[in-house]
């Protein structure tokens, strides 16, 4: 049955529904219908309604809900000169060694870093280490910088738009590899990270802070845009870096011998702010 499931995600327009609901989203509604569209949502999938900020009137549309913020406090950053925080919260599903040049998207199968990175950049994690965080439709949607530096640039890479849940990633090899995608490349003291944003069936859109580039558009083509060094956006620990308009996937990478991971098991929940690891 799964393998079904998979077959028809793989023939049918994932890209053009997703676009669709993702102009939706962005539509004004009325707030009485809009409120108790939230508020089943809400019960739904589990949504912290005590933390998030409610503007003055009211959401406007699903995407100011989706795109939330939260009160101050909620989050916690790790202020430690070598620590590496979540940028989201999240479950965080894989994690480890980069072997080669081989990336684990689930026990047994991998992608490529060419594949994930389709140009000379990704020789900068051959025998890194990455993390895998996955985001649930009730999750904040925000994306917040796992490090301090300097944005050096970013790939927009358009792709497919299937679904990422648990069946999927165990089903489907490559799969973040063939997702959209929308890479940072941060440079800090300690070497570079890139912040690989992946998105997902019914996620309208990925933003960025510092950029005004998003995926999922009509007309899409793959761009990478390196900053001239002395006009690199800064970000900071924990900053705002970006937003998913509904949950998906951020696979986080390293360079060789950079960090040290913490101890976690597949499975554990983080939170914006929390460390996941340190620099060596």
């Amino acid at each position: 049955m799964k393998a079904f499931t998979i077959f028809l995600f793989r023939i049918i327009p994932t890209s053009l529904l997703s676009r669709c609901l993702g102009y939706a989203a962005r539509l004004a509604v009325p707030s009485f219908i809009l409120g108790p569209i939230i508020a089943w949502y809400s019960a739904k999938f589990g949504v912290r309604t005590d933390e998030m900020v409610r503007p003055d009137g009211g959401f406007v549309c699903l995407d100011d809900f989706f795109t939330r913020r939260l009160k101050p406090g909620v989050h916690v950053v790790d202020r430690g000169k070598k620590s590496i925080v979540s940028p989201v919260d999240a479950r965080i599903d894989q994690f480890g060694s980069i072997e080669g040049a081989t990336v684990f998207q689930a026990k047994g199968m991998g992608y490529r870093l060419d594949e994930l990175i389709p140009s000379d950049y990704h020789k900068n994690f051959i025998d890194g280490s990455f993390i895998t965080l996955y985001l649930s439709p009730g999750d904040y949607h925000r994306i917040h910088s796992p490090i301090g530096g300097e944005v050096a640039g970013y790939f927009a890479l358009p792709g497919r738009l299937l679904t990422v849940q648990e069946y999927m990633v165990k089903g489907l090899p490559g799969l973040f590899a063939k997702n959209e995608r929308l890479i940072s490349y941060i440079e800090t003291g300690n070497g570079m990270v890139a912040v690989v944003k992946v998105g997902a069936m019914n996620v309208g859109r990925i933003t960025v802070s510092y950029d005004g580039v998003e995926t999922n558009r009509a007309f899409r083509r793959r761009v990478e845009h390196f900053y001239p060094a002395n006009a690199r956006p800064r970000v900071e620990k924990g900053g705002d870096l970006g937003a998913f308009h509904l949950g998906s996937t951020i696979v986080l990478l390293f360079q060789k011998d950079a960090i040290k991971i913490d101890a976690f098991e597949a499975g554990d929940r983080v939170r914006v702010g929390e460390r996941i690891a340190m620099f060596r």
